[in-house]
């Protein structure tokens, strides 16, 4: 399969089959310079499918996840080994500064790539693009040192280092829905676990004034991160859900929290406020019961009220 590996320069060239061999490229100090992704030919249909240039009302709940899934996914080597780097620097210093955010550059290398194999992402307007500005995606080092850990083999490839990241490829492994709210589940308790059980994670570091941007902005580091490894592991089997988790994390109003991937009635994930992830103790019982709960419900009680009326009828008979 052919893939182009690019940089800010434009450089096209023959990778490896697997993203996650490359050598180690990024560095925090390459701000502005080389920008290393992997671009498969499925990338640029996947995107022109969700995102068509000749659409009139682009779908911002079809396109922008797709196009966020596949971006994250061409930029996952780097992201991978970025992160790896600054695991293996928090286990010496815990106190790291914010690492350089060069997302910029590196969705003007995707952007300009999309253009040279007639992708055309549409501009929102003169002042706002369609990846970087409205959809808001951030190709930039991803922190989550305590939450997510990963480690080379003997063959030099990544794997998961701990049973955090082991317990998320199995969580999100399976198609559907209801894989994608576990999947979403069990994202939030990496973030739990790199900032010592408080689940919350503000940062005011993305300051952008772009539409989008705080959707996926540094306090999504985290769920970002074990997005990019599973899109790392393969590409193949956790695009689907990975897609469905982004769209549910990019859908829902700022200042909540997705709980599902199910789609409310107006079409927006079903929210829970931060708080309620962090307490273990908040039951969902509270949310209105869906469809199918009302009619169990309303089996359960008519089947009582046959059997107390079966009953009260075979008590007349022996009086």
């Amino acid at each position: 399969m052919e893939r182009y590996r690019t940089t800010s320069q434009a450089i096209v060239h023959q990778g490896a089959e697997d993203p996650i061999l490359q050598n180690d490229t990024l560095h925090s100090s390459d701000v502005g310079g080389s920008c290393p992704l992997d671009l498969p030919d499925e990338l640029f249909r996947g995107v022109a499918h969700a995102c068509p240039s000749s659409s009139l009302h682009l779908s911002r709940s079809r396109c922008c996840p797709t196009l966020a899934a596949w971006l994250y996914s061409a930029y996952s080597a780097a992201a991978i080994t970025a992160a790896a780097k600054l695991q293996s620097s928090s286990s010496r210093s815990p106190d790291l500064p914010v690492l350089p955010d060069d997302s910029e550059a590196c969705m003007d290398v995707a952007e300009k790539a999309l253009r040279e194999r007639g992708v055309a992402l549409a501009a929102v307007n003169d002042t706002c693009d369609m990846a970087y500005c409205y959809c808001g995606v951030r190709l930039r080092p991803l922190a989550c040192p305590r939450g997510l850990a990963v480690e080379r083999d003997a063959t030099g490839r990544w794997v998961a280092g701990d049973d955090r990241a082991r317990r998320l490829e199995r969580d999100c492994a399976l198609p559907g829905p209801a894989s994608c709210t576990r999947c979403l589940r069990t994202l939030y308790q990496l973030k739990e676990a790199a900032h010592g059980g408080g689940g919350r994670s503000t940062s005011k570091s993305d300051n952008g004034g772009a539409r989008g941007a705080a959707k996926l902005g540094r306090g999504r580091d985290c769920q970002l991160m074990g997005l990019t490894w599973l899109l790392a592991r393969n590409r193949t089997l956790y695009m689907p859900t990975v897609t469905r988790v982004l769209r549910a994390l990019m859908m829902t109003p700022a200042g909540s929290e997705p709980l599902s991937c199910t789609l409310s009635h107006d079409g927006m994930p079903l929210a829970v406020d931060s708080a309620q992830l962090e307490d273990p103790t908040t039951s969902s019982s509270s949310a209105t019961p869906s469809p199918s709960q009302r009619l169990s419900a309303l089996r359960r009680m008519l089947h009582f009220v046959g059997v107390f009326w079966c009953f009260s009828s075979s008590l007349l008979l022996l009086q």
